[in-house]
């Protein structure tokens, strides 16, 4: 008989709740889940999807579904910060059945996957890195021993398996399953033409920048989809969905020129009514003229970069591997080619002080972009950072659910102190949004009554 599927995504918004409303908050498509559940469905296995944070259900109601749909095995999904979601969702699940087989992952797992084990008994088998075909052979019954990528416990021990080949030809794998998901439900501040979704058309990162801990599910090797297989998933949501923008969440979307430009020529081709974004940030040294005047011919609306400082030393430091004069290249670019572009930048990096944050800012400013993001370093688990910070500094969390990219500084380290990097955080948001000219801005970006509240929501945080 065939085993019964339902893959959870916890409601991240409750993590986020005492910070900011759900009209500021975005919700997107968990697209690791309907990635999995593609391939568990190519493979006739009945799955389901159930999306807390879209849905936005609380436990009552995430309980009356599992005792509806009466799964078999349920698969979570979970980052550091909704750790403890998940392990209250594995939780009731076994109250409602005991025997309901309880998978979860996601990057926490990846770093630590003898220890989410030990520290939540609900939890049957952790799977580490990308799931697709791990979960599959969980599913079809195959012996845990045999199953490469998984920690799981045996007779009272805890076992952890040999990590699995990371997935090369990607092509290979179906569609995310969409159509499990309430599509109608997700939404992001600034969305310029709902309705939206998010797109993955490579994996992985050669970089080796001491903040990030992508690594830990995708690994370092940049492995990506043909143009071909990429514009195919286009045609799919623009004729399926109707999907009219489209957010690129690649790490390393123009990592080969060729490629994006080639998809930028499909794109043209379609003639689509259709806008798309590098919402999750994309490298300045990876844009050329030529490619930067073909993404705007093909609707690309809004390019975000990950800068992270202001200082050239800092950006060394953090092993960046760019420089300002090619983030100033690249923001020229767009702004030639009438592309809009925001910025990430970090409030806490290794080797900072006061001084170098106070040159972030003053670069953010320089640069002028659409819109700027300053958040406070998160050691997140498995970053090189935060591996230093455990050695050499102190670390001021109580639960995982402190690994908040949103929240207060939880760490200190050499001159950064929580008291200076909470004070340059605020310091950014004012200096840089309460110019006139940002206000103006922000202003003749509203669309619609859902924009207006997102800005001033917004707007009374920076105030605050």
């Amino acid at each position: 008989m065939s085993k019964k599927v339902l893959l959870i995504n916890p409601n991240y918004l409750k993590v986020y709740k005492y910070l900011m409303s759900s009209d500021t908050t975005m919700v997107e498509a968990p697209i690791g889940l309907a990635y999995i559940a593609g391939m568990l469905r190519h493979h006739d296995i009945d799955v389901q999807i159930l999306d807390l944070a879209g849905l936005q259900m609380d436990d009552p109601e995430a309980i009356a579904e599992v005792k509806r749909r009466k799964p078999d095995i349920v698969g979570l999904g979970a980052a550091t910060n909704t750790l403890l979601e998940a392990f209250n969702i594995a939780k009731f699940v076994k109250e409602v059945d005991p025997s309901i087989l309880v998978v979860l992952g996601g990057p926490h797992t990846s770093v630590y996957p003898a220890r989410t084990l030990d520290e939540c008994p609900y939890v049957d088998i952790v799977v580490m890195q990308e799931a697709e075909h791990t979960f599959l052979e969980i599913s079809q019954g195959k012996a845990l021993k045999d199953v490469l990528g998984i920690a799981y416990r045996s007779k009272g021990a805890t076992k952890v398996n040999k990590p699995r080949p990371l997935l090369n030809d990607l092509d290979s794998l179906p569609f995310p399953a969409r159509d499990l998901l309430p599509m109608h439900k997700y939404w992001s501040p600034g969305i310029s033409r709902p309705p939206g979704t998010t797109l993955l058309t490579s994996r992985g990162c050669p970089s080796e920048c001491t903040f990030c801990v992508d690594h830990e599910i995708h690994g370092r090797a940049w492995r990506y989809r043909s143009a071909e297989n990429v514009i195919a998933e286009i045609d799919h949501l623009v004729h399926d969905f109707g999907i009219r923008e489209i957010d690129i969440v690649d790490d390393n979307f123009t990592l080969i020129q060729k490629r994006a430009m080639k998809i930028c020529d499909y794109l043209i081709e379609r003639k689509y009514d259709l806008v798309l974004k590098t919402g999750n940030g994309i490298r300045a040294d990876r844009l050329s003229e030529p490619l930067v005047k073909k993404m705007a011919q093909a609707g690309f609306y809004l390019l975000a970069f990950g800068i992270e400082s202001g200082n050239d030393e800092v950006l060394k430091t953090i092993l960046k591997g760019e420089s300002k004069v090619e983030i100033e290249n690249a923001i020229h670019l767009c702004k030639k080619y009438g592309i809009k572009t925001e910025g990430f930048f970090m409030i806490g990096n290794e080797g900072e002080n006061e001084k170098t944050m106070q040159e972030t800012i003053d670069y953010a400013i320089k640069l002028d972009l659409d819109i700027a993001q300053f958040q406070i370093f998160t050691p997140l688990p498995g970053s090189e950072y935060a591996k230093k910070i455990a050695k050499e500094g102190k670390m001021y969390v109580n639960t995982w659910a402190d690994y908040n990219a949103y929240g207060k500084a939880i760490f200190e380290h050499g001159e950064l102190t929580k008291e200076l990097m909470e004070r340059m955080q605020k310091k950014a948001y004012r200096d840089y949004y309460m110019r006139p000219k940002m206000f103006v801005r922000q202003m003749k970006s509203i669309k619609n009554w859902k924009d207006f509240k997102a800005n001033m929501g917004a707007a009374l945080a920076v105030l605050k």
